[in-house]
């Protein structure tokens, strides 16, 4: 009896650990950045070779991908170096948009996190955890990456299940030509439309279908808060999507117009993402009927808008080292003494004062063409001064 209740007690503990392991788990697609998805390409395994088994067992090797994403990955394996094109695009993007400021868009990994499990590297996973400002951006440019990416592998006819829109005319657009937006110029549906509905909906079944099984389970305000941070970033997309047309007629003298659907640069969507997180960033609360509300109290009547990013937790400074929550610091940064920005050195030092350093760095110059045909060059030295 007694070697029985000791069995049964150790089942009990390691049933608890693993249970523990389980729900400790963490996925996180944009580590696809930090993995080569080339053996995905059309161009790898050709259309007649198509092995949906073989398929099925690369998408489950993929790390970081959640059980939605791998079935969605099964199904459309053809779409997984666009994803991982986007989660690269979303990432670079991310530092572009940040490297002047205390959050630069990188974080340490803390060897005492369960984040490098089996080589999964959880990229930027404490900061899509922590339900602040920056959660929110991460995941509105990731929304934005997956979108634009697909889109583009659409009109490049990289995917089987997409091409070119075919009725453009269904889309929401800007008209840069104000004689064709008024009615006054005739034009044409033509040339290659990128067709930004199939990639809405390939990153809201990609981005979204997990997140809203995990809020039926666990009523989580994080799932609600990153649902309305992926539709952020699609609408980004959406509303900015422009008509660009070419000329037809004798000697150039536009009689008619032929015109197609553009999106714009994903450097253009990056910008506008970091004015929404500077100027239109709202902490938010749960509310009733799966919703969030602004947890201002004197704005709650006030609906949450599809150009605001939400957030639940307000942000740490950055300015120190905190390994357990992945914060680099600011130590050692590179800051501009002469900027009232965010590059200042007493923004990004943090008030700490700073130090200036003068290195000597060995360059060429003095080049000259030598015929024929090579460029020689003398080696000269020059002072670098940096304030960190």
């Amino acid at each position: 009896m007694i070697h029985t209740m000791i069995f049964l007690n150790y089942c009990l503990t390691i049933f608890t650990i693993l249970l523990n392991i389980v729900s400790a788990q963490h996925y996180n697609w944009l580590s696809l950045a930090l993995s080569s998805t080339a053996q995905y390409s059309p161009a790898f395994h050709a259309a007649s070779d198509f092995d949906k088994q073989q398929y099925r067992t690369l998408c489950e090797r993929l790390l970081g991908l959640n059980p939605a994403q791998i079935s969605i990955c099964q199904q459309h394996p053809f779409a997984i170096p666009s994803i991982g094109r986007g989660a690269r695009d979303s990432v670079v993007e991310c530092q572009a948009q940040f490297k002047f400021e205390r959050w630069n868009c990188s974080e340490r990994i803390s060897k005492h996190s369960n984040v490098t499990t089996n080589g999964f590297q959880d990229l930027l996973g404490q900061t899509l955890r922590a339900g602040n400002r920056e959660t929110a951006f991460i995941s509105a440019v990731a929304s934005a990456g997956i979108v634009h990416a697909i889109t583009k592998g659409c009109s490049a006819g990289n995917l089987t299940e997409c091409g070119c829109d075919s009725q453009p005319g269904g889309q929401r657009y800007t008209d840069l030509d104000h004689a064709s937006a008024i009615g006054r110029e005739k034009f044409s549906w033509g040339g290659c439309s990128d067709n930004s509905k199939y990639g809405v909906h390939f990153a809201k079944q990609f981005l979204d279908r997990f997140e809203r099984e995990q809020y039926e389970k666990d009523r989580d305000i994080r799932h609600l808060m990153n649902l309305h941070n992926n539709f952020v970033g699609r609408e980004a997309i959406v509303q900015n999507m422009r008509k660009q047309c070419r000329c037809h007629g004798v000697s150039g003298s536009c009689e008619f117009k032929t015109c197609w659907l553009q999106m714009p640069r994903f450097a253009e969507i990056g910008e506008m993402l970091k004015q929404r997180y500077n100027h239109f960033a709202v902490q938010v609360a749960k509310r009733a009927k799966k919703r969030l509300r602004r947890k201002e109290r004197s704005e709650r009547k006030k609906p949450l808008r599809g150009n605001e990013i939400a957030y639940i937790n307000k942000s740490p400074n950055y300015c120190e080292r905190n390994d357990a929550e992945g914060i680099l610091g600011t130590h050692g940064r590179e800051c501009n003494q002469s900027s009232l920005n965010s590059d200042s050195c007493d923004l990004l030092c943090c008030g700490r004062g700073y130090n200036t350093k003068e290195e000597i760095r060995t360059v060429q110059c003095h080049c000259k063409f030598v015929w024929c045909c090579s460029v020689k060059c003398k080696t000269c030295t020059e002072k670098i001064k940096k304030i960190i």
